[in-house]
């Protein structure tokens, strides 16, 4: 908070927010952060995504059972993904849902796969606890880009409703009245009668 003298004739409101024209050290960190944050999540994402468009593609040139069920399940998961990085990168409010999206259908592809490879039961408990871990690590990151989004738009709209104050100039002196100078009188001549000329004339 700066001590600049305050406009008279302001509102409370108003002045309140020309005092504040400083941002807390706290919230900057905090901002740098959330926007750091966003960017590894990205880029998390993106790399997930090329691994699920190649792994697509290979399920979907294989005859096995379920490869037609995993190989749309890969193409979820990479569109996905792309979108939720997109999304985290620009603050968008879709990231949210395209991340949840992108979790469930990680979660769904780890579950299926012992109704179609046998395996061990003690293998079969770990993918489940890892669709169960991967379902939780989604969730987070759907409510950290949900708050990024939140911030985003509570931002925006302080920036709005700022007020712009006209620029202060350095207070001039009053004029003075512009009064006109006063004439120079004139000297009265008396004119005398000239006795050589008659009244009758």
């Amino acid at each position: 908070m700066s001590d600049r003298p305050i406009p008279p004739g302001r509102d409370e409101t108003v002045l309140e927010t020309a005092r504040t024209d400083t941002i807390p050290s706290h919230h900057w960190r905090r901002t740098v952060l959330r926007s750091v944050g966003a960017y590894l999540f990205a880029g998390a994402l993106l790399l997930l995504s090329t691994s699920a468009f190649r792994q697509a593609l290979s399920e979907f040139g294989d005859t096995e059972p379920g490869s037609l069920l995993f190989g749309v399940l890969q193409l979820v998961i990479g569109t996905s993904a792309v979108m939720a990085a997109i999304g985290l990168v620009r603050r968008a409010r879709w990231a949210s849902l395209c991340i949840a999206i992108w979790g469930a259908a990680s979660a769904v592809l780890l579950a299926v796969q012992p109704l179609f490879e046998p395996m061990a039961p003690d293998a079969q408990q770990s993918i489940w606890i890892g669709a169960a871990a991967v379902g939780v690590v989604a969730a987070g990151v759907s409510w950290f880009a949900h708050r990024l989004y939140r911030n985003e738009a509570a931002s925006r709209t302080a920036a709005e409703r700022t007020p712009t104050f006209p620029p202060t100039f350095p207070p001039t002196l009053p004029l003075a009245p512009m009064v006109e100078a006063p004439r120079p009188v004139e000297p009265i001549i008396a004119c005398a009668s000239d006795p050589h000329v008659s009244r009758g004339a």
